[in-house]
């Protein structure tokens, strides 16, 4: 039977590599830079819908045979491990120290360590320990023409010479394809618990947010979503138009102290107190909540990522469920409160969907998220949608600054090539 042949966004991949070591790689680039060959580089391949679709994909490179930890010190609180590596078998080892890495991106069962600093991938823990390049302390990266380079170390407070893993992490595999991360890893909580409270609207649950941020709680996230949304995590809202959740995690007499002080606020900014999981069940819900963002293949949805202004939340949120009610479509709104980044999900009845409409309603709403200090960014979307569409919409001052970044590292832009910000 002919292997289906593999495409990113509609353009056909000429040829796949599966490298089993980092030697092997930079040696495979470095014959791909001699012939001009654009390489797309791939870890599970969980997040191929994201970004433009690439100008060229001669090559794609699978870092999926690059597993293993390389260097482990649970006293030191920090773990090396090759790029191919799924995160959920790195935590397997991390939790027989009783330690984890504090990571929940999407597609967290099969998201490779590589993938996931590719793309800056994080969820809603985010709130407490960061994003990946807070926990990203040393990354081993072999460039376009097959140079290997190292920066950083497998120190926690390594502070010599320029950081430049936070330029790596995020760049979308457009600078180098990497073969090896150290991240500074934490222990695990000896208590977790999870509240969430129903709420009348959008404004009265970012009020409540606001109440906790403020109050004496230590959250690992905070997560507002509108009734669909949480529906399709728990099955029931008993009605309430929108959810906050909280998530807690200290010592048990900690946890059991902030579950009641959290309890009394959410009831003095109108919210229901609906139900408080315990560890295990806890766990199991918030991987389904970063899964909100998981769009099975073949299946018609668009998501679309909208970084806001505390104080224009509300409205950014109606302006998404506009969008919605415009398309047709069955629409998720959640947020990562405290942080203010709201997520759009559009799921679209099969051959529902417009694309002409659907590009148009971004430009829309990408206009006016831009007049109000946001933006949007289209993380997933239906087949031939993204065609004369910028998925990141980005013109900002520093746009330049990274055209000249990409020009130094991969000057014949082979990596990736048109995918990233400004079609770099």
């Amino acid at each position: 039977m002919a292997r289906e042949i593999l495409d990113i966004d509609g353009v056909p991949v000429g040829h796949e590599v599966f490298p089993e070591s980092a030697e092997e790689l930079a040696q495979l680039m470095k014959e791909a830079h001699g012939a001009g060959a654009c390489m797309i580089p791939i870890g599970a391949g969980t997040q191929l819908k994201f970004g433009n679709p690439p100008r060229a994909a001669d090559l794609a490179v699978h870092t999926a045979r690059l597993q293993g930890v390389v260097e482990y010190e649970p006293a030191n609180l920090t773990v090396s491990a090759r790029a191919g590596t799924p995160l959920r078998h790195l935590q397997e080892i991390l939790r027989a120290e009783n330690q984890f890495l504090p990571l929940d991106p999407p597609h967290a069962g099969r998201a490779t360590l590589g993938g996931i600093v590719a793309c800056a991938s994080s969820g809603p823990i985010r709130f407490r320990y960061g994003t990946v390049r807070d926990m990203l302390i040393g990354i081993r990266v072999v460039h376009a023409d097959g140079t290997p380079t190292k920066s950083g170390g497998k120190l926690v407070k390594n502070v010599s010479g320029y950081d430049m893993c936070k330029l790596y992490a995020g760049s979308l595999g457009t600078l180098g394809i990497t073969t090896e991360l150290t991240f500074r890893v934490h222990p695990v909580p000896r208590a977790t618990a999870t509240l969430s409270f129903g709420f009348p609207s959008p404004e009265t649950a970012f009020a409540a947010t606001q109440a906790l941020i403020h109050a004496d709680l230590a959250p690992d996230a905070l997560e507002a979503l509108n009734q669909d949304a949480f529906v399709s995590l728990q099955g029931d809202a008993r009605g309430a138009p929108w959810v906050l959740l909280l998530r807690l995690s200290e010592t048990e007499e900690a946890v059991r102290w902030q579950v009641d002080r959290a309890r009394k606020l959410a009831a003095a900014s109108q919210g229901e107190d609906l139900c408080v999981l315990e560890a295990a069940k806890s766990e199991t819900f918030w991987q389904r909540a970063a899964g909100l963002r998981e769009v099975p293949p073949g299946e018609d949805v668009l998501v679309l990522k909208c970084p806001a202004l505390c104080q224009t939340a509300v409205e950014t949120e109606r302006r998404l469920r506009d969008l919605g009610s415009r398309l047709g479509a069955r629409t998720l709104v959640f947020c990562h409160a405290g942080t203010w980044i709201l997520y759009g999900r559009y799921e679209f009845a099969s051959g529902s969907c417009d694309a002409a409409r659907l590009r148009q309603g971004i430009a829309d709403l990408r206009q006016e998220c831009i007049a109000s200090g946001g933006h949007v960014i289209v993380e997933s979307a239906p087949a031939g949608v993204k065609r004369g569409l910028d998925t990141w919409g980005y013109e900002g001052s520093a746009l330049e600054l990274m055209r000249r970044i990409k020009a130094q590292f991969d000057p014949a832009g082979l990596l990736n090539p048109g995918r990233f910000v400004g079609g770099i």
